[in-house]
């Protein structure tokens, strides 16, 4: 099976247009809707096709909801305080309960966002 990313800028869609020799308003008829970001997503800084929920923010580490424009995929992505490598990021237990519960919320919020697998 063939498929086509949605563009993400009007360029690419020119281009892609072009590429699959179409006119724009048959592309979109080819693609469909325009994909919209999980409400409350921003478009992360320096991206045009990355955006973001609500980071979960604590001392010892940063989650960050994140929804990718072209892929239409949703991940989580953590970045841990002091972690630099080959050093291990080091939590206390009580720290990595709160991280297991703030990781759990946040996935639990993009796969509201998810269509379900089959």
């Amino acid at each position: 099976m063939n498929t086509t990313k949605y563009p993400a800028t009007f360029r690419e869609f020119a281009e892609t247009a072009i590429e699959l020799g179409m006119t724009l308003p048959r592309l979109l008829e080819v693609l469909g809707p325009i994909p919209m970001p999980p409400a409350g997503y921003t478009l992360a800084p320096k991206s045009e096709s990355r955006w973001i929920g609500t980071e979960t923010i604590a001392r010892g580490y940063i989650i960050t909801p994140t929804w990718d424009y072209r892929t239409q995929k949703h991940s989580i992505e953590v970045w841990m305080a002091e972690h630099e490598a080959p050093d291990y990021a080091v939590l206390s237990p009580a720290e990595a309960l709160r991280f297991a519960a703030d990781l759990t919320a946040a996935v639990q919020a993009v796969a509201a966002h998810e269509a379900p697998e089959v």
